[in-house]
């Protein structure tokens, strides 16, 4: 046992000329080998990494480029809904100009039918007072007086009256 604990060298040389040996042709034959797939697996890792920003730079150019344009159409429908109230005040503001235009003409027309009706009213009642006092006229005097003699003087009558009445006033 105490052969197992104690050093041989000539183990050890062997080990060491093996040791040699191995890193020798490791280095030959698979060294360069090993670190060009070390090296080409790091340069993709670089490239990958470089390229995933730039995805990033692009993706972020791309969302604020469609935030804008977002905006802008946000922009242009707020605009839009503004002209179209607007226009509605406007046909709104038209429609009531019209319809007052209509009232005031249907007014006019209304007060025009009443006067021209009070008018002929009032030649009807005329023309009624003159005949009747034709009537009487006849009656009391005994003789005839003619149409336009009788008419004559119910206008005289009535305007007598009239001014009697704005002379009270």
């Amino acid at each position: 046992m105490d052969k197992l604990l104690s050093p041989d060298f000539g183990v050890m040389a062997l080990t060491v000329v093996n040791f040699l040996l191995l890193v020798w042709l490791l280095h030959k034959f698979a060294w360069k080998s090993l670190i060009g797939a070390l090296e080409n697996r790091e340069q993709q890792i670089a490239n990958d990494k470089a390229a995933a920003v730039k995805a990033r730079e692009e993706a972020q150019s791309a969302k604020a480029e469609l935030d804008a344009k977002l905006q802008q159409i946000s922009d242009e429908a707020a605009k839009k809904m503004q002209e179209a109230v607007a226009l509605g005040l406007a046909q709104k503001e038209q429609l009531l100009a019209q319809s007052q235009q209509q009232a005031q003409q249907l007014l006019e027309q209304a007060k025009a039918q009443i006067e021209a009706e009070k008018n002929k009213a009032l030649d009807d009642v005329r023309k009624q007072v003159a005949a009747t006092a034709l009537l009487a006229a006849v009656k009391i005097t005994g003789r005839q007086m003619d149409q336009t003699a009788a008419e004559k003087t119910v206008d005289e009558v009535l305007q007598e009256i009239k001014d009697a009445g704005s002379a009270r006033a």
